[in-house]
């Protein structure tokens, strides 16, 4: 919208959501060095000034994008919390759902979430994340056998960025996560032997 002097109303959210999703371009093809604050404004079509009235600084910026990526990732796992009831598992197999859609995604989150896991603030803020989130759902998902679970999908998602592509095979990709699904049912919880050591 023009205002009567001409110029374009100012929109802070728009500029921000902007900053934001020129950073989380950039990145992914540049990774988290590559890219300086003049591509980021450029990109998005602001000052500089423009930038740090939004973010003071690159880090902070890229704090949010990893906080914007976290938020769509939680979404997800809420998504696939409300297609079942609360149960041994629940979380665990949102979790490991959630966390495989990324590898078929022909979107740049996983690369771009990968880029970001290397700042160690930012991977404070990821075991904080998961952290609480295990705490909120200690009664269903406490069991070693579920954190198993979780690692296994957080390997075939790593596997799959080291490759540098999205998983291409959905219906392995479908088979490996029904196996991580059947792992995470009550009565494989049941089931366990206890080795001593």
């Amino acid at each position: 919208m023009i205002t009567q002097t001409g110029r374009p109303k100012k929109d802070p959210e728009n500029v921000r959501r902007r900053l934001l999703n020129s950073t989380a371009s950039l990145m992914t093809n540049r990774g988290f060095a590559g890219v300086s604050v003049s591509d980021i404004a450029n990109d998005a079509g602001v000052t500089k000034g423009g930038l740090f009235h939004h973010f003071a600084s690159k880090q902070e910026l890229i704090a949010a994008v990893f906080e914007d990526e976290l938020e769509r990732f939680s979404k997800q796992i809420d998504k696939f919390l409300a297609s079942e009831p609360p149960a041994y598992g629940c979380f665990t197999r949102a979790y490991i759902r959630a966390t495989l859609v990324t590898v078929t995604d022909k979107t740049p989150t996983a690369a771009l979430t990968f880029s970001l896991c290397s700042e160690p603030e930012l991977m404070l803020r990821w075991n904080n994340w998961l952290s609480r989130r295990l705490t909120q759902h200690h009664d269903t998902d406490a069991a070693p056998e579920l954190e198993i679970a979780r690692l296994a999908a957080d390997g075939i998602w790593f596997t799959s960025l080291l490759a540098g592509r999205t998983l291409d095979n959905k219906e392995n990709l479908f088979r490996l996560q029904q196996r991580l699904i059947a792992s995470t049912m009550e009565s494989s919880g049941k089931n366990n032997h206890r080795s001593e050591f």
